[in-house]
């Protein structure tokens, strides 16, 4: 498992992040992982989707009807509580949802913390733009950032914020159910009220360029290339994969790690 990588810098450690937005309610989520940890987030999701027709790397939250699927969004958060962060909005003030995820993601970032960390927002650059600036509101440094094109397709950690926030905004209607549900998600402008305003102001009101770091970004269209792209550390976008690799090498690390089942599952893909 190759870290994330420029010319310059290594990230063993990052942050995905993903929101869903249902009716008024917004909902962002955060996973803190190491890279070494993402085997084990992986595997967990494989087997929470026994017996579902849901496969990483090839479908996301809203390829499952929820009511058919609770059993499963549930098992992948319970197997996983510990790298989530979360937090919600309610609606009612007129507020773009776009904006609304930007400072839920700075938020969730300051809260976890950027030192040595990748920030991946699942979107173009106009996302980081947003992010960046609210999270400058709110920091005296902001972090690293790469964005990846559907990173719930080419990332396990996306791909468990994407499940987590799909899951908390069915749940959660009222203000009550924020403290209810698994994990938590807070109100972002009650809770968290002394940055939801720096954060907001700072994302509106300037236009300081922010830059992602640069990181290769390759357009996967299958899933072996997908894998592919999450063991190396590529993100989605950009030119297509040339050439399709095996993924012999990544089950054979699967195997190395002793995720046997996980690796039978990887080598039938």
């Amino acid at each position: 498992m190759r870290p994330f990588r420029t010319d310059e810098t290594t990230y063993q450690r990052s942050i995905a992040i993903d929101a869903s937005t249902i009716g008024d309610i917004t909902i962002t989520v955060a996973v803190s992982a190491n890279r070494s940890e993402e085997l084990d987030i992986l595997d967990s999701i494989y087997a929470a989707a026994d017996g579902y027709p849901f496969f990483p790397f090839r479908d996301k939250s809203h390829d499952l009807t929820y009511e058919d699927s609770i059993g499963l969004f549930e098992t992948v958060i319970q197997d996983n509580n510990q790298f989530l962060k979360a937090t919600s909005h309610l609606g009612q003030d007129g507020s773009d949802p776009e904006r609304v995820e930007a400072v839920q993601s700075a938020v969730l970032t300051e809260q976890l913390g950027f030192e040595d960390t990748l920030v991946i927002l699942d979107g173009d650059e106009d996302k980081a733009e947003r992010f960046g600036r609210a999270i400058r509101g709110i920091s005296d440094g902001s972090p690293p950032v790469a964005t990846c094109i559907q990173s719930e397709l080419y990332y396990p950690t996306s791909l468990l914020a994407d499940l987590c926030a799909s899951h908390l905004a069915y749940e959660i209607d009222h203000p009550r159910h924020c403290s209810q549900v698994t994990p938590t998600a807070p109100v972002t402008k009650e809770d968290f009220s002394h940055l939801w305003g720096p954060a907001y102001n700072e994302m509106v009101n300037t236009s300081t360029p922010e830059y992602t770091v640069p990181i290769e970004q390759r357009r996967a269209e299958t899933v072996p290339t997908r894998m592919n792209c999450w063991f190396d550390g590529v993100m989605g976008g950009g030119e297509p994969v040339e050439f399709e690799s095996s993924v012999r090498p990544i089950v054979q690390y699967a195997e190395s790690e002793g995720y046997d089942e996980l690796a039978t599952r990887l080598s039938e893909v």
